[in-house]
């Protein structure tokens, strides 16, 4: 093992890493913002708007990202997807790091840089702003911390595990997954490392970074729960077995085949397994929770830099190295379109790669925010003065609330997810305009209700939000008594 004080320089491998990594981002910047913002997005910037320290269904780092923007440079699409894509770059330098730290060469860590770059999920981390990505670059730097530990057996090493862990979990709660892994790969294979007291002060650092959202989720009697049981009720749904597998090979493509040779490779070294269980466990626990694709892939970082190493040593002639770039471009040209903006909006629609892609949640925005407009100006100025306006969803709600003072609407109201606890005290309102609620969900909360409009996009994409009603809608009681009862949910 290496010195417990070797210094950790920017070596010329680090810096060409650094490199590849900011190149990519310079070619993905014109298209950054092609199709617009993201529901999501819109939601994080609103989230950004209403500080807390959790919210009903992520933790509380991605709103401070989005204010951070928002009270900088303004509420900026391009300068939020700048701020996942540089995190991004951080990950790549890593994969380089945790490559000379497992005994790689300086051409050896380039290559399993440019291997994790080129993955479509690595490249598809600069186009969105979203917790994946934050929880991506903090999942980095814990492998790295977590691989100097175990190569290098520094006890400090663990005070950075626990601050990335926490870090990461303030991001998104699914990096606890492979933290719990790499805690029991270290109970199984290297005891040695958890005796030292560093191990129990990197737990508590986590936990104590994670606190002030643990104290939010007491007080909001454990909302995200809630929410959690149904996002697992959808995700189960839209991931079968098969289509799971199928979707993490389509975000790896050659990648997943480093990812197995790197499993090997590190399971045959005994100081390293806890290594190989990180980066395996979540995969196999995400698939058997059925939960998203992507979740576990952050962790397999130590094993595909690993699976770059063993195939390396198997087989050194270029030949091998070169038949795997040929698949890899081959996966690109497939999968690229869905994780990429690459294709004009007029392509990406006539094509159909919009149905298969998240990109139909950014088209269409403000053209309901148009719609929703234009049946808001037609009610009499007394409907209006004591009228509000009230989102499905909380893509609807972001988006009003982003285009809507341009347009003169007032601030939209909104039950769904964190948006039920951004209202007035006191909703006297008893006629409302509806917008973002199918036709039933809408009628259904009304006394009387007059259709004003029906939502739709340039293009005519059936996405979630085209062919609902925009209703004007009496009210059987005033909005504060009807809120709790027909509009405040954790529900996706």
């Amino acid at each position: 093992m290496r010195g417990a004080h070797a210094p950790y320089p920017l070596t010329r491998a680090g810096r060409l890493c650094l490199l590849l990594a900011l190149a990519k981002l310079v070619l993905l910047l014109p298209i950054l913002t092609r199709y617009g913002w993201d529901r999501d997005e819109l939601y994080f910037l609103a989230a950004g708007r209403h500080l807390a320290f959790g919210y009903v269904d992520f933790p509380p780092l991605v709103a401070a990202g989005a204010r951070l923007v928002d009270s900088t440079v303004g509420p900026s699409l391009f300068a939020l997807r700048l701020l996942c894509s540089l995190l991004a770059v951080v990950a790549a330098v890593a994969a380089g790091a945790i490559a000379r730290e497992l005994g790689a060469g300086q051409r050896l860590q380039v290559l399993a840089c440019a291997a994790w770059i080129v993955t479509p999920y690595a490249l598809g981390g600069a186009v969105l702003f979203h917790p994946t990505f934050l929880e991506l670059a903090a999942t980095a730097m814990a492998m790295l911390a977590a691989t100097r530990l175990v190569v290098r057996g520094e006890p400090r090493q663990w005070l950075l595990l626990g601050l990335w862990g926490g870090i990461g979990l303030e991001a998104k709660y699914t990096i606890v997954v492979p933290l719990a892994a790499f805690l029991v790969g270290c109970a199984l294979w290297r005891r040695d490392l958890l005796v030292r007291r560093e191990a129990a002060w990197g737990v508590l650092i986590a936990l104590g970074l994670l606190l002030p959202n643990a104290i939010w989720q007491i007080t909001h009697d454990w909302i995200s729960l809630d929410f959690a049981s149904t996002q697992h009720a959808k995700t189960a749904s839209d991931s079968p077995p098969l289509a799971y597998i199928g979707q993490q090979l389509a975000f790896l493509g050659v990648g997943a085949v480093f990812v197995v040779l790197g499993l090997v490779w590190l399971w045959r070294r005994p100081h390293l397994r806890p290594l190989a269980l990180t980066s395996a466990a979540p995969s196999a626990i995400f698939g058997l929770e059925q939960g998203r694709a992507y979740y576990a892939l952050p962790a397999m970082l130590p094993a595909l830099v690993a699976g770059c190493i063993a195939l390396a040593e198997r087989h050194p002639r270029r030949s091998s190295l070169a038949a795997l770039a040929l698949v890899q471009v081959v996966v690109l040209v497939l999968v690229v379109p869905l994780v990429v903006p690459v294709l004009p909006t007029r392509q990406l629609v006539s094509t159909g790669t919009w149905d298969r892609s998240f990109w139909k949640d950014e088209i269409g925005w403000q053209e309901l925010t148009a719609q929703t407009a234009g049946a808001w100006r037609s009610l009499t100025p007394a409907e209006r003065a004591s009228g509000a306006i009230v989102a499905g969803n909380y893509g609807v709600a972001g988006a009003l609330a982003h285009y809507g003072p341009a347009a003169g609407l007032p601030v939209p109201l909104s039950g769904h997810l964190s948006f039920q606890y951004w209202h007035p005290a006191q909703m006297r309102e008893r006629a409302v305009l509806l917008v973002g609620f199918d036709r039933e969900g809408a009628l259904a909360r009304c006394s009387r209700a007059t259709v004003l409009g029906v939502v739709d996009n340039p293009w005519h994409i059936d996405n979630e939000e085209r062919g609902r009603p925009i209703v004007w809608c009496r009210l059987r009681a005033a909005l504060g008594q009807e809120w709790r009862q027909s509009f405040a949910t954790a529900r996706l």
